[in-house]
């Protein structure tokens, strides 16, 4: 070869010139190009690091594989796809994946992380007929922005972002776009509870059904699924408390005294379990006890005013009570009487909390129904 400055012979494949010392350059490797009919590999016109590989067209229209870090990756993804053929699944929607990722999944988790999953997926109702190659974070990132609540845009996330992997695993897509949601940020509100006032109002009401689930709801605590799952075996009125608990290992199978100064509380479980005939004290979905019972009831009362209810459900514009309210009065109430944080974190299913003989149980009851005495009627 010549050197490329003084143009004297050297060897091949020198870096320098023996004779003027110029650096030699070596050559730029041509860009592979594939056969006709092979399919196509492009940079991404986006992004300088990323590759666009398209399988061979299909009905006039090429196929589009994905997006690659490098141009060795997008051929093998060609090559792959020219040798196996098209993945089975590989048109599927994202609600054909989420249901098969759903038939595995909800196997292995309990049943308020199912209800969970499932309410956030009517969330997804404007992408699910997109085929899962062609979903992006944009398509997961603008149902991020339209909740109102940043526990739902975690639970959108999550969802995401399992679905996603199960896409993954199975050589749907090249990468998980759920990963790089952005949560917003929200501004955190003071939790309303119901005030003594409000109590009182439901006192002169307790005849009503609806408005004895909340009153219970408040004097113990629960959270409304807790309510709806409660069994008519797991209550014993004979030493005054029942078993309850979901969502969290500390909250499961918890034990929750009957306060003993609110003696109507143990009263309202009598009478509707003299009424059921299920399994439940309740015998009613959460579903039902927060429209049918819980919002209906405060509507009646004027305590939560709703803007209007669509198919069952009471839509909220402002500030308003929620099941959950009802925990953060028994809280409230709670540390006002006077019940030591420890005793109260059991007793709400806040610490860590397992029993695992009898006589632990009952140390353990008798300590927590002292506890529960301090809880007057207001």
């Amino acid at each position: 070869m010549k050197c490329i400055r003084c143009r004297k012979e050297i060897p091949s494949e020198s870096l320098y010139c023996l004779y003027c010392g110029k650096k030699q350059s070596a050559e730029k490797k041509k860009a592979h190009r594939r056969p006709n009919g092979t399919g196509t590999v492009s940079r991404d016109s986006r992004c300088q690091n990323s590759w666009i590989a398209h399988a061979p067209s299909s009905g006039g229209k090429r196929i589009y594989l994905g997006s690659f870090p490098t141009a060795k990756s997008a051929q093998n993804a060609i090559d792959n796809y020219l040798r196996e053929g098209c993945p089975e699944m590989y048109y599927a929607t994202l609600a054909e994946i989420y249901q098969l990722w759903s038939e595995i999944h909800y196997r292995q988790v309990s049943e308020s992380a199912v209800r969970l999953y499932s309410s956030t997926w009517k969330r997804f109702a404007e992408i699910q007929h997109l085929k899962m190659h062609d979903v992006r974070t944009v398509h997961f990132q603008k149902i991020i922005n339209q909740a109102n609540s940043e526990s739902a845009c975690h639970a959108i996330r999550t969802l995401a972002v399992l679905v996603c992997r199960y896409a993954l695993e199975n050589d749907i897509i090249q990468k998980n776009y759920a990963e790089f949601i952005r949560i917003p940020r929200f501004e955190k509100s003071e939790k309303k509870i119901f005030t003594p006032e409000e109590i009182a109002l439901l006192w002169e009401h307790s005849a009503d059904k609806r408005v004895q689930l909340i009153l219970f709801l408040i004097y113990t605590g629960l959270r409304i699924g807790e309510a709806a799952s409660l069994k008519v075996s797991d209550v014993d009125f004979e030493h005054g408390y029942f078993i309850c608990g979901e969502k969290t290992k500390a909250g499961r199978n918890r034990i929750v005294p009957f306060p003993a100064n609110v003696p109507e509380i143990a009263e309202f479980v009598k009478g509707w379990i003299q009424e059921t005939s299920g399994k439940t004290v309740l015998n009613a979905t959460t579903a039902q006890l927060r429209h049918q019972y819980f919002y209906s009831a405060l509507a009646d009362l004027h305590l939560s005013e709703p803007d209007s209810m669509e198919h069952g459900i009471y839509k909220f514009s402002g500030a308003h009570h929620t099941p959950h309210s009802t925990r953060h009065t028994f809280a409230s109430l709670s540390v006002s009487a006077g019940i030591a944080p420890e005793h109260l974190r059991k007793i709400i299913g806040h610490a860590k909390y397992s029993t695992t003989a009898e006589i632990y149980i009952h140390q353990n009851l008798e300590e927590l129904k002292s506890e529960m005495e301090k809880i007057k009627k207001i």
